[in-house]
């Protein structure tokens, strides 16, 4: 039972934090050092992956998806930290502590297990310098209640400009008993949980169809 309940806390806080960052770079839908690409069941144009980690057992979860909108419209949703709230699964708040530009410190919570528990993280949010069009907003936990998180979202523009790649990647290392294909498994489940939750975002701001 006791691991049950920390699996549930592990994977809410994951699919939580996961929106919040900003998270490292792909340049292609099929990366060299990826176990495989392919579509995610239930989300055919959604294409993810389990991408191995050095010194560690568990994958980073990338999933890659375009949206028929330009990344002058897709950035900065990714970069309204405070508004993470607005549309990511299980947040209950996302506040910004203190931001210079596209860099922050952002405060979040999460409800997890119909409001049985309440977990929180303190996050470095960026956006890091890029050469060419590509951009990438990278996110780090400073302090919170799970061992070790990263992520990245790099956006690319697609058909000469009217479109956006978004390649999500995800790495949470919750410290836990429990095989590291578990944790690997969810990473890439909580990277498809937030392309799909950012589409539905710029779907909303934007509207639309993507």
């Amino acid at each position: 039972m006791q691991n049950s309940s920390n699996t549930l806390r592990w994977t809410a806080m994951q699919i939580a934090l996961a929106g919040a960052l900003a998270w490292a770079s792909t340049l292609a839908l099929l990366p060299n050092h990826a176990s495989a690409v392919e579509p995610h069941e239930g989300n055919a144009e959604i294409f993810a992956a389990q991408i191995p980690v050095e010194g560690s057992n568990i994958a980073t979860g990338q999933a890659v998806i375009v949206v028929d909108k330009p990344i002058e419209e897709v950035l900065p949703i990714v970069l309204d930290y405070a508004n993470y709230v607005r549309f990511m699964p299980n947040f209950t708040k996302s506040k910004v502590l203190a931001q210079r530009g596209s860099r922050a410190m952002v405060y979040m919570e999460v409800s997890v297990a119909k409001g049985m528990y309440t977990l929180y993280g303190q996050l470095n949010l960026a956006e890091r310098p890029q050469d060419g069009a590509s951009r990438v907003v990278e996110g780090r936990l400073l302090d919170g209640n799970i061992d070790a998180f990263d992520a990245s979202f790099k956006l690319t523009p697609t058909d000469d400009g009217a479109g956006t790649q978004i390649d999500f990647k995800i790495y949470v290392d919750p410290d836990l008993p429990l095989p590291s294909s578990v944790f690997s498994r969810e990473n890439e489940r909580a990277a498809v949980r937030t392309v799909r939750a950012l589409r539905a975002r710029v779907t909303e701001t934007h509207g639309g169809s993507v």
